[in-house]
């Protein structure tokens, strides 16, 4: 199975796929979760170095990080922290065209995302499945998830 990074692409088959996703987190939630997340780490090992997230950056525009003041200092201007304080999404200040500025020191919020490699999938099936359509890392894992347990949407 090959890598999707298109993000257009990656939008529009999630935007597709809502409810089919949606069934396969109820799905998930019936099934051995220490199973699952073997099968999801070693994805994450598989897929995460094979996607650039450099030139990427989608994580950079459409996310929030967490909404304290402390943490959105990091990401914000001080005068546009009320404003964002609990946006869906925020352009972090250091993104210019799609790029990180600081990325080799980036802040440990945006070192961690995806979460990909952490326990516990199935209990973050929810969050997981609100990054589908921004991260092709997580689309990716899905997909692949979706095809190694025979899963299908009926």
């Amino acid at each position: 199975m090959t890598l999707e990074t298109n993000l257009k692409k990656i939008q529009e088959i999630a935007l597709q796929k809502r409810e089919h996703n949606q069934a396969f987190r109820i799905f998930l939630e019936g099934q051995e979760s220490d199973q699952i997340d073997d099968i999801v780490l070693r994805l994450n090992k598989e897929i995460t170095p094979q996607i650039d997230c450099t030139a990427c950056g989608n994580c950079c525009t459409k996310l929030r990080p967490i909404a304290s003041v402390e943490v959105l200092k990091q990401f914000v201007d001080l005068d546009k922290i009320e404003e964002v304080k609990y946006a869906m999404s925020i352009t972090c200040k250091h993104v210019k065209n799609k790029k990180c500025t600081q990325y080799l020191d980036r802040p440990e919020e945006c070192r961690l995302y995806p979460y990909m490699d952490r326990d516990q999938f199935v209990s973050r099936i929810v969050g997981i499945l609100q990054n589908y359509e921004i991260c092709p890392i997580v689309y990716n894992i899905c997909e692949h998830l979706k095809v190694e347990l025979g899963w299908n949407a009926k």
